[in-house]
Parts: structure tokens; sequence; C-alpha cells
């Protein structure tokens, strides 16, 4: 396996590989390891169904872990949708899914602090 940094499989091939059993593997790697299986956008909980999405194509086919979350199908969707409207770079694609995720969960959008409040005081 090369280093971290470093594609092994081409934009050309991306289909073949999510096909692959080197693919079966990454996965089966993600979704046994401690990492959080919800919805990373939405927090829904994982489901049949649930995406592992690439935050980054740059090291595709040599994936770290933590190059990948789990996402539902609808907000798996609406990450590529922002990153479209973004140009479509692969450079978007983190932060495609950073704003995903931030619009539609207030733990992280720009009222978070609030939000974190509103539970603080509910609770107390």
């Amino acid at each position: 396996m090369s280093s971290p940094g470093k594609a092994t499989v081409t934009r050309e091939n991306y289909r073949a590989y999510i096909n692959s059993a080197a693919w079966r593997a990454t996965r089966e790697r993600y979704w046994n390891s401690k990492l959080s299986k919800e919805c990373w956008v939405c927090d829904a909980p994982r489901s049949k169904g649930m995406h592992l999405h690439h935050r980054t194509y740059k090291n595709l086919g040599n994936e770290r872990l933590m190059d990948l979350v789990p996402v539902c199908p609808a907000c798996h969707d609406l990450i590529h949708e922002i990153a479209a409207a973004r140009g479509n770079r692969l450079s978007n694609l983190w932060k495609a899914t950073t704003i995903a995720r931030r619009r539609h969960n207030p733990r992280f959008g720009t009222n978070a602090v609030k939000a974190r409040a509103a539970r603080t005081t509910r609770k107390a």
C-alpha cells in the first residue's frame, strides 16, 4: 500500500474501485472501527443503505479512515449538490461536506452556541 496523500485510483476508475474487493475491505475496516456510525450531517442512526462518503479523493484507493464519513443517502446527495454548486472541484468536496453539516445540524451550525445553551438550560 502506498503512503497517504497518494491516490492509487483515478477518477476514471472510480466506479470500478467502488465495486472492488479493496473498497469492500476499506468499508469493513471503517464499520468495524470505533469511529462514528451515525450520519455525519444529520446524526441519523446507522441503517441499511448508509453510505461512506469520501471527503476527499486525494487518497482514493489508499483511504485513511478519517477521509470517510458515514452519511444517509439524502445527506450524501446534498453534499454533492453543494459541491456541484461550488464548481465541483475536488477541493470543494471537503468544504461541501462541512457546509452540509453546518446547514442541517444545529450542533455544528452558526447557531451551535445557542443550541448548546438551550440544551444546557433544558437539563437544569
